[in-house]
Parts: structure tokens; sequence; C-alpha cells
């Protein structure tokens, strides 16, 4: 009874604990990883961009969540990129201090840099900005740091350019106008908006009277700073009636990039490389921000160097589930497999009975050998002998399965031939009385 008490137990156990692991593994699998994101705050067209990427996520039930955390600054989000207190960030090409440790994951937009004149103005490049008053509309500071980057590529006697910053929106015609004291302006507009229909008429009223200028070292420049790109904007881009360029201009550009810490974990990027190219339309800023978005450079030499995970969404060789864990499964095999043996083990040491010595049933081959030899008729005999033949039956049985081992047998031997001369002693005694 109390050893099928405790086989019930320990089934019990068992049952449970294997419940537990598989319901620890099952959460754990299921349960979405939270990730977070350093944005700038609402409402900017990241901001937006970035709240439209997590409902994404969650509507797709990936397996990641996105978790927004505000940054008021370019700067402060790459600080918390390189602190891991955020796993992904949005960044400018042109920025100074990417974190080394930051890969890409995907392009979400191309800013031109737009140089705006007065139609009657002898401004006609960047150089010619070396002394004169320059309107720059920025909003966080890079676009200033940009132009006066750019102004060093020219300076030659030292003297700092004449810059005012105003915010985006701040109309141009006032400023470039007569008595508006400013020569030049520079913008730095998304192709999004440029490539937007619903802007060319907007676009027609604030160049009215303008001009806007080639950047003629495009080329020169992409070499000289790192993170910015030739483009060209084509003929009829910013309004088709006056056509605004009247022919295709070139400049230079800076990329939007999201960007992932390097140990981030590659099913997390490709997940995100999920949402980002199959859901492109539900994520794009209404002609603002992230209406084209592509898949970074995958050149070794590249600015930033692409995250493993978007590698995999890009070359097509997206690793499974057994590809990414192998080496735990096998781990795991092969801990299972001893914890398996230990379990074996136990359970033998609880469950199965210590075999039987085959000298302890000597004992009771000679109390009925002394039986043999106290009986008076036949039939006493007849009996003995009956009992005699069991042992030895129990005996040879227990030695074929395992329940009696061969220790003793030899005695056991001894004790089954003198049992049986006792009964055939006694029955000759029977037999012959007076012998």
């Amino acid at each position: 009874m109390r050893n099928r008490i405790t086989i019930l137990l320990l089934t019990l156990a068992t049952v449970a604990l294997s419940a537990a692991a598989a319901g620890v593994a099952g959460y754990w699998y299921i349960k979405p990883t939270v990730i977070t994101l350093a944005v700038s705050p609402d409402p900017s067209p990241e901001y937006r961009f970035a709240r439209k990427l997590a409902d994404v996520l969650a509507q797709n039930r990936a397996s990641i969540r996105l978790e927004l955390m505000i940054a008021e600054s370019g700067q402060q989000a790459m600080a918390r990129l390189s602190q891991s207190d955020a796993d992904l960030a949005l960044v400018r090409s042109d920025d100074r201090r990417i974190p080394p440790m930051a890969r890409s994951v995907a392009v979400l937009e191309e800013q031109v840099l737009l140089l705006i004149t007065p139609s009657k103005s002898k401004v006609r490049s960047l150089g010619d900005l070396a002394k004169r008053h320059t309107l720059v509309m920025d909003r966080d500071g890079r676009n200033e740091a940009l132009f006066r980057r750019l102004m060093e590529q020219y300076r030659h006697d030292g003297r700092p350019a004449s810059v005012t910053v105003v915010p985006p929106g701040t109309p141009l015609a006032p400023r470039l106008g007569p008595g508006g004291g400013i020569d030049a302006a520079i913008l730095l507009m998304p192709l999004s908006r440029l490539s937007g229909p619903e802007d060319f008429a907007a676009m027609e009223r604030d160049f009215k009277g303008f001009s806007v200028q080639a950047i003629t070292d495009a080329k020169a420049l992409e070499r000289k700073i790192p993170g910015l790109y030739a483009e060209t904007i084509e003929a009829g881009l910013l309004s088709g009636s006056p056509r605004i360029p009247d022919e295709d201009l070139d400049t230079v550009a800076v990329q939007r990039l999201l960007v992932a810490r390097a140990k981030l974990p590659e099913q997390h990027v490709v997940e995100v490389m999920r949402a980002l190219f199959e859901n492109g339309r539900q994520l794009a800023v209404e002609q603002t921000f992230a209406t084209r978005i592509e898949p970074p450079s995958t050149e070794k030499a590249a600015l930033i160097a692409i995250h493993p995970g978007a590698q995999q969404y890009v070359s097509g060789e997206i690793k499974t589930l057994f590809d990414r864990y192998a080496d735990v499964v096998f781990i795991g095999l092969y801990a299972a497999g001893i914890l398996g043996s230990g379990a074996v083990a136990l359970y033998g040491m609880v469950f199965r009975r210590a075999p039987v010595h085959a000298g302890s049933r000597a004992h009771t081959l000679a109390a009925l050998r002394e039986r043999a030899r106290a009986a008076r008729d036949g039939q006493e005999l007849d009996a003995v002998e009956m009992e005699i033949e069991a042992v030895l039956d129990g005996v040879l049985s227990g030695l074929a399965d395992g329940a009696i081992s061969p220790r003793g047998l030899e005695g056991f031997r001894l004790a089954y031939d003198a049992a049986r001369d006792a009964v055939a002693a006694s029955r000759r005694m029977i037999a012959h009385p007076t012998t």
C-alpha cells in the first residue's frame, strides 16, 4: 500500500512538473517582447510615423510590441540608443555622433537641399553665400549645422556665414523680397512632400519671383561630408506651371534612417522590417514622411552597417525558429537526456524491489526436511514433496525474471538435495519399518 502511494505521488509530481515546464515555455514563446523607439515628441511627423508603426505591430500580432520613448533632440535619441535605453532610434545620415553600435534597419525618408534666391540675385551657388545673409529653415538645429559644414568647404577668409534661423512653415516671400534683408534661403525638404501633387500650388505661390539654384558641386560634397548624398530634382517637380525648376537640378540630400542597436535580436528586427515593407501605405504620414521606405545599403563600406536581421529580410534568407535556437535545442536535448537518465535511475531506486537471494530459500527447505523426517505416512510425505517442488519452481521463476538473484544458489542446491533425500529416506522407513 505504501509503495502504491509513493508511485502515485511521484507520478503526479512528474506530470505537474512537465505541465509547468510546458506552460513556461509556451508563455515565453507567445508573450510579445517590448522594444523601445526613441523619437521626437508629438506632433512631429516622426512621432506620428512611430505611433502608426506601433499600431501595425499590435494589429498584426507580431512577436514584438513597440514602446515610444520621447527624445527632445536627435542627440538625445542617439545618446539613449548608445546607452541601450532605447532599442531603435531615428537618425539623420549627416549626424556627427551616430553611435558606433548603431545598425541601419531602413531608409524612411530623403530630404533634399533647396537653395532659393530672388530671381535677380547674383547668388548662383553655395560658394556665393560666404559673405551674404542666409535664411535657414530649421526645427532642431540640424539644418543650420549642415549649412555651416557646407560653407566650410567654400570659405577661404575664415569669415563666418551670417545665418538667420526660422521654424518650418515661415513664409519666404517677406524675407526674400525687397527690404527683407535675406539674400538666399536654405530648406531641407522631404521628397515625400516635393513629389506630392497637392503641394504644387503652394510651391508656386512660395517660389513666385524666386529661383531654385543648383548645387553644382554635389558630387564633390558627397565625398567630403559623410552622410551627404548627391541628388537630382527633376524639372517641374516643384511646380508644373510655371515650371520649377525649368530643368533638372543637381543638389545634395540627407537620409532619415531607422537604426537599431547592434545587439537587438535578429528576429525582432525581422519583425520590424516585415511591418515596414508589408504595411507601407498605413505607415506613410500624408506626403510628409515615410512615403517611400527603402531598405538600407547592404555594402560593406556603407556609412552605417546594416543590421543582420535587416540583412536577412532583404536577402530573403530569414532564419527559422530552429535555425535561431539550434544550439539551444541541442543543449536542451543533451540536458534532457541526462535528466531523463537520472529520473529513470531515481524511479528505479524507488520502485524497484531488491532481488531476493536464492540462498534465503534454503531455510524453507531445511524446515521441509525436518517435516519429512517427522512424517508418519505417505500422505504427509506427498504434501512435503509438493512444497519442496513449489519452492524450486519459485526460485527458478525468480532467477528468470530477476526477482531472485543467483547469490547463495549453491547453498540452495544443497538444501534442496537434503530435503529430497529426507523425503526418500522417510518413504523407505514407512515402507520397511523393521529395517
